[in-house]
């Protein structure tokens, strides 16, 4: 399990900052399907994934789903709520069995105020998901469907013996709620491609047999 003290939050700190810190953080084991903040909850804290992950989206009445990102053990989230005093801005769920770090308001305003390289990392932090944000928007903004999977694929898939693998397991509905499309246009996308033998899915892993087409 990934230590506290090795969050990007705590770079170049000195011990004394970092364990002062460390002090006012308990962890809490949650499993799989737990809803751990819903959209429009009182802000109360901050949390940072030991271990496990967690899906962060955006849902409505009617209950198609938008999902914003998914974080790994090392990320961590609540802090927008915290420093606007807002209500949260999207829901959170655990993907599978995980384990958080939590750091109630007032002990996260505190370190904000008594430690400036603390904020600043945070700052740092904030300004890359921020260039990381626009990024999406506009490659959602200027692509088609099919693009925004063929990105999307290509951003979760890693390199295996000269292939490209994506571990995770997505369903069609998953990658829909990705890209913001329907169900039905990522269905018919895929067979599309499956029939092209650029992909396959094989023990809940999708493999990218071949560069995928820059249009379809």
């Amino acid at each position: 399990m990934l230590q506290l003290r090795n969050f990007e939050l705590f770079n170049n700190l000195d011990k004394n900052t970092v364990e002062d810190i460390l002090s006012h953080i308990h962890s809490r084991s949650f499993p799989k399907k737990t809803q751990i903040v819903t959209e429009g909850d009182d802000s109360h804290s901050l949390y940072f994934l030991l271990e496990g992950r967690v899906k962060i989206y955006l849902d409505d009445d009617s209950g198609k789903e938008i999902i914003v990102n998914i974080h790994e053990a090392g990320d961590f989230f609540g802090e927008l709520g915290l420093i606007k005093s807002i209500p949260r801005t999207a829901s959170v769920v655990t993907l599978e069995d995980s384990r958080l770090g939590i750091m109630p308001e007032t002990d996260f305003r505190r370190c904000l105020t008594c430690y400036p390289e603390f904020a600043l990392n945070l700052i740092e932090n904030l300004s890359t998901r921020l260039i990381e944000a626009t990024e999406t928007i506009r490659k959602l903004g200027l692509m088609d469907v099919y693009r925004r999977i063929a990105v999307t694929f290509l951003n979760l898939s890693e390199e295996v013996d000269g292939i490209r693998v994506i571990n995770e397991k997505l369903t069609q509905q998953n990658i829909a709620s990705r890209v913001g499309a329907s169900r039905e246009m990522v269905a018919r996308i895929l067979k599309d491609l499956r029939a092209g033998g650029y992909i396959s899915q094989e023990d809940n892993k999708i493999i990218i047999h071949k560069a995928l087409p820059h249009s379809w």
